[in-house]
């Protein structure tokens, strides 16, 4: 077996690389996401595994529960994608945008995070991994103004369906799209949600390997 590329704890990089692999192609990107950004996307997780024993950046400690609930749940958006401006609200650690953007090195992504010590991992990701297309907003969604018009605000487990609306109107321009990843409780979250009716969102299910049923919750901003 080859040497592992990282270090990644307990867990060799060769076993991540093949379920990220095998992950890949259940979600037809196989061809999408070459070697490269396969590395990037493996030494993010090395670096996030890192910083998380110190700042707890993310509940989820077993690198390889990190392939299916960070990457590969992050990148069964990719088809979605829009081109121009994308806005990661609510990065947290990064999700979606650091593996999105490891994919997508060509396109413009804002990763937004009021949190401090998460807002300081992303400023390292983003030197570490030479993402030069990305920018780090450390502060509130509700206080950013983009350079432009944004393409897509995308979204995973920031607030419900009714909050991330509320939040996000002022960046939801003509032609913007809104992109949520949800798990199955986005039905009730419609329920509470004033604007749902008017919006008329449509939601697509996202078959992720070893998670279970997700759905992609979108509409046109404007």
């Amino acid at each position: 077996m080859p040497e592992p590329r990282h270090s990644m704890g307990d867990f060799p990089t060769e076993l991540l690389r093949q379920q990220l692999g095998e992950g890949l192609v259940a979600l037809g990107l196989d061809t999408a996401v070459g070697e490269a950004a396969r590395d990037g996307l493996l030494d993010y997780l090395a670096q996030l595994q890192r910083w998380n024993r110190s700042h707890n950046l993310t509940a989820i400690r077993d690198p390889h529960a990190m392939v299916a609930q960070h990457l590969l749940d992050s990148l069964a958006l990719l088809p979605h994608l829009p081109d121009g401006l994308l806005l990661d609200v609510g990065s947290g650690a990064g999700l979606p945008g650091v593996p999105l953007a490891i994919v997508r090195s060509g396109q413009d992504f804002v990763l937004i995070e009021p949190n401090a010590k998460k807002a300081a991992f992303l400023r390292h990701v983003h030197r570490h991994l030479g993402l030069v297309r990305v920018v780090v907003h450390a502060g509130r969604v509700e206080n950013y103004r983009p350079p432009e018009p944004a393409a897509a605000v995308l979204s995973r487990a920031t607030a419900s369906l009714a909050r991330l609306d509320a939040m996000t109107q002022h960046l939801q321009a003509s032609g913007t799209r809104v992109l949520a990843a949800k798990g199955p409780g986005w039905r009730e979250e419609m329920r509470e949600w004033p604007r749902a009716a008017s919006l008329a969102p449509e939601s697509i299910p996202l078959a992720v390997p070893g998670l279970p049923p997700r759905f992609l919750v979108r509409w046109p901003g404007g």
